[in-house]
């Protein structure tokens, strides 16, 4: 029915919006299975580091690469204070669950409409990074596709790294096992939080920066990210970063076939029946804890 370099090429587009999609979706299961907060302003976060990197590289000048690295520490510094600030003081109240849920959307709200009046309301477009593209074995990619996709690997494997193999990442660890008993060995379960918030916010800002120059950047531009991350965080287990990782990918891998096959206006439609079929057959996602 298709070239099959046609195919590969879709499965590589796949790829490259799957490994935005994890960038969101990693930083949202952080923070449920740490925290045990769904944080439903996190598309904020993608806004905010889109708008960051935009304005970096329009009127700074800034390289892709350093606005990139801006829009992470400027949102990841937003994100401790929201923490610490908005979340913290609810933590061990009566049904602070919902709590947090309510404090995230009416977050959300506000920094979108706060976004409306500083940025306005007209869609910002960045020109791509860089020009021209990369042909491998019959595989068209432009140069800007292709930075997307090897900074996400980096920031996926920085991430995999931190939680495995450093003292901040076991802590993290040990909190979203059994907080009562990391609290009682010594870890600083407060710090963890905002720490694991701050980071799972600058991911989201990373996704948002790293796709400005494809996408266009406007107020309301992360409710489509953090409706996918939703999807992809119950495909692969509330909690599980491994989970969220393998998902996004997969995600983005078969949200690209269907644009090939059938058309891009039913993409949303076949990945949530995807979810639905597949926790139908497993409830709790792909890496859930049974």
């Amino acid at each position: 029915m298709f070239d099959l370099s046609i195919l590969i090429q879709q499965v590589v587009y796949g790829l490259v919006i799957g490994s935005s999609y994890v960038l969101m979706a990693a930083g949202f299961s952080l923070i449920w299975g740490i925290m045990g907060v769904l944080n439903l302003a996190h598309g904020e976060f993608y806004m905010l580091g889109a708008y960051i990197a935009y304005y970096a590289c329009s009127l700074l000048g800034f390289n892709p690469l350093l606005s990139t690295l801006v829009a992470m520490v400027g949102v990841f510094s937003f994100g401790v204070i929201f923490e610490r600030a908005l979340l913290s003081p609810l933590y061990g109240r009566k049904g602070w669950e919902m709590s947090t849920v309510l404090i995230t959307v009416g977050a959300s709200i506000l920094i979108q409409n706060g976004a409306l009046v500083i940025f306005g309301e007209k869609y910002k477009g960045l020109p791509m990074y860089f020009d021209g593209e990369v042909e491998i074995w019959k595989i068209f990619l432009s140069y800007d596709r292709l930075v997307v996709f090897l900074v996400g690997c980096f920031l996926i494997a920085f991430l995999w790294y931190l939680m495995k193999y450093t003292r901040v990442g076991m802590a993290m660890r040990a909190v979203s096992q059994n907080r009562e008993g990391a609290y009682l060995t010594g870890i600083n379960v407060h710090k963890v939080f905002y720490i694991a918030f701050g980071l799972s916010a600058a991911f989201a800002a990373a996704g948002g920066a790293l796709l400005a120059p494809i996408f266009f950047v406007y107020p309301t531009v992360g409710a489509g990210p953090l409706l996918m991350a939703f999807a992809i965080v119950i495909f692969g287990g509330f909690g599980s970063v491994k989970g969220a990782i393998v998902a996004g990918f997969m995600v983005g891998v078969f949200e690209s076939l269907v644009v090939l096959i059938i058309s891009s206006a039913w993409k949303d439609v076949f990945v949530f029946i995807l979810v639905i079929i597949v926790l139908t057959l497993r409830p709790r996602g792909l890496f859930g804890i049974q």
